[in-house]
């Protein structure tokens, strides 16, 4: 009859949860009951229908304790994604949290291959960098980078996943490096070059077509006369032969 009191909502919706009424539906679409009231109704009843609720209102605190109390780690990690908030990333992120590699878990083969908003992706990858995660980081670059999603061709993803890869995981970089080719040449170079991973420095540059570059790590970095001649005859160019003669 056009009533909007807010108890009566509540009541409304505690009534369909109790006769399974299409409870699901009403507490999506219904903005009048107070979520907090009924999603704490929910919990001992169906903690699915209660996360539901308190998402519906962006109750933090409720939604994280009962996905973790009912160890819903994938909604967890839905609703963390979408909702953008550093400040909650930094609490289910923080190392004292036990649930923390389920979610990380579901984060990176779920939340975020599902997402096709920047920002979602964006906020969740600063998240990861603040908690100090740079293995954690790797699993969901590469997630989202080498599977075909919205963002596989994503420049600065594409250099992130390199630079974290160069920083504290040296084995994937040559990997990377020849299954990506979005990501900025000079600096992933320069970086590689700066942790003394001179052979990836050569194949970024030969990827790029940069032979001169190339040579310049042959004989100034890994110090090969041997090698640098080997890579002159194979592209036989003037300024390659220059570059190793004064070397």
């Amino acid at each position: 009859a056009g009533q909007q009191d807010q108890g009566l909502y509540n009541a409304m919706a505690k009534v369909y949860i109790d006769n399974n009424n299409n409870p699901e539906q009403f507490l999506k679409e219904n903005t009048l009951y107070d979520p907090k009231t009924v999603g704490k109704y929910c919990e001992k009843r169906d903690p699915y229908l209660a996360y539901i609720a308190y998402a519906k209102g962006f109750c933090d605190e409720e939604l994280i304790k009962v996905t973790n109390d009912n160890a819903m780690f994938k909604h967890q990690a839905r609703y963390l994604v979408l909702r953008r908030q550093l400040a909650l990333w930094d609490q289910v992120l923080s190392s004292d949290n036990v649930n923390r590699r389920q979610l990380v878990d579901q984060v990176v083969s779920t939340a975020v291959p599902e997402s096709t908003n920047p920002d979602d992706v964006s906020v969740t990858v600063k998240a990861f960098m603040a908690a100090d995660l740079p293995h954690e980081l790797i699993e969901l670059l590469e997630k989202i980078i080498l599977e075909p999603s919205a963002f596989s061709d994503n420049r600065s993803l594409q250099n992130l996943l390199l630079l974290t890869a160069v920083r504290t995981d040296k084995g994937k970089v040559m990997n990377l490096i020849d299954r990506l080719s979005g990501y900025d040449v000079d600096e992933i170079a320069k970086i590689t070059i700066d942790h003394g991973l001179y052979e990836e420095a050569v194949k970024i540059y030969q990827k790029a077509d940069r032979n001169l570059d190339a040579m310049n790590v042959l004989v100034e970095h890994i110090v090969s006369i041997d090698r640098g001649a080997q890579f002159a005859q194979k592209f036989d160019r003037p300024e390659l032969w220059s570059r190793l003669g004064k070397a």
